[in-house]
């Protein structure tokens, strides 16, 4: 594997966070692999080290650490398939550092609390859910003593990363990249906006080709209400790996393709050459099951007594799924996180969309 499976547990909350971990090496020589082995992690360059005043691990400041978001339905291991695929193409002079962390609820990942995001009491169970990922992005950071971070993002988990930037704007570096954004839907009966800030004249609606047909019933609460829509789409979603593992891969695979534009099928036949995408449905049935943190090493735990320290853990209750499609059926007001119409002067903003985005369909 590219990645490394890890988990921490957090003595001040009692929170276990279940992450992903890579190391990319830079200044290497062309024939070397830029994937750095658990034995030269602690070598390379003098970038990853154990301070042993404190028995924590350490990123030195002169490497470059992203934040990888996954999308709703898969979990950490997704990372692999972004390494593996990104590791080929690496040049740099400096190290680079990926961290994908499980969101609560997932993988082993203690479930968001009121412990766990300030202002609990004036905030809904969505805001809760966000606040709780991404003070435990803070938590990991810290122990790597990690002074800021980029962020990456696929779909689902561009309101995470937004969130983030938002809330913790003094720990990124300003670089975000995400792929296939999920657009919240913007409430126009109401804005966070007040007085003069207020510019009428913005069309805030997505185009109708981006939003599917079960979406909008979904959102205007067809098929009841967002808690149980949520915890129904959730199970869904949390049986991937079962469907994978009883349905035909070659079925699989065709479905899958039929849903590629021609660029991306000529990429996917290009990438899975010899065994017509078996490889790939492998790859996709292992990075949607994660049960509950399977592989991971406690990095500040002696994972031999790791049970028996359960006293004062928050358990994790399997709602991720559920929370994940619960954020997706939230609108812009909901999570308190409107987008601008305007960016600052000194920002530069890019949004990369392909000439025929739209909502994956039910098949897809």
């Amino acid at each position: 594997r590219s990645i490394s499976l890890k988990a921490y547990r957090c003595p001040q909350t009692g929170r276990d966070i279940h992450y992903s971990f890579a190391h990319l090496r830079g200044g290497r020589q062309q024939s070397s692999s830029p994937l750095s082995s658990n034995n030269d992690e602690a070598q390379t360059n003098n970038i990853l080290k154990n301070d042993e005043s404190n028995n924590t691990t350490i990123i030195g400041p002169s490497a470059a650490c992203w934040i990888f978001f996954y999308p709703a339905g898969p979990n950490r291991r997704l990372l692999e398939a972004v390494i593996s695929r990104y590791t080929p193409e690496f040049q740099c002079d400096r190290d680079v550092f990926f961290i994908c962390l499980n969101r609560p609820g997932k993988g082993g990942t203690s479930s968001s609390s009121s412990i766990t995001a300030t202002d609990a009491s004036n905030i809904s169970p969505e805001q809760e859910y966000i606040r709780t990922a991404c003070n435990d992005i803070i938590t990991i950071i810290d122990y790597y003593q990690v002074p800021k971070v980029s962020l990456l993002y696929m779909c689902a988990g561009s309101t995470f990363a937004y969130s983030f930037a938002k809330l913790h704007s003094e720990r990124t570096t300003g670089y975000i990249l995400g792929m296939s954004s999920w657009i919240l839907r913007h409430d126009g009966n109401r804005s966070n906006d007040e007085g003069s800030n207020v510019d009428s004249t913005i069309d805030y609606s997505t185009p109708s080709n981006m939003n599917s047909k079960i979406h909008s019933w979904a959102m205007r609460g067809y098929f009841g209400s967002k808690s149980m829509v949520s915890s129904l789409a959730g199970g869904v979603v949390g049986s991937v790996p079962g469907l994978f593992n009883s349905l035909p891969q070659h079925w699989v695979v065709d479905g899958f393709k039929k849903e590629l534009s021609d660029n991306e099928r000529k990429e996917f036949d290009a990438q899975y050459p010899e065994d017509g995408g078996v490889a790939f449905v492998k790859m996709m049935t292992w990075s949607h099951g994660d049960g509950d943190g399977d592989g991971s090493i406690f990095v500040n735990v002696d994972n031999s007594i790791v049970d028996e320290s359960n006293g004062n853990r928050i358990p994790n209750r399997n709602d991720g799924n559920a929370k994940d499609i619960a954020v997706c059926l939230s609108t812009q007001q909901d999570l308190g996180m409107e987008y601008k119409p305007s960016v600052p002067k000194q920002k530069r903003v890019l949004l990369w969309h392909g000439e025929n985005d739209r909502m994956v369909s039910v098949a897809g």
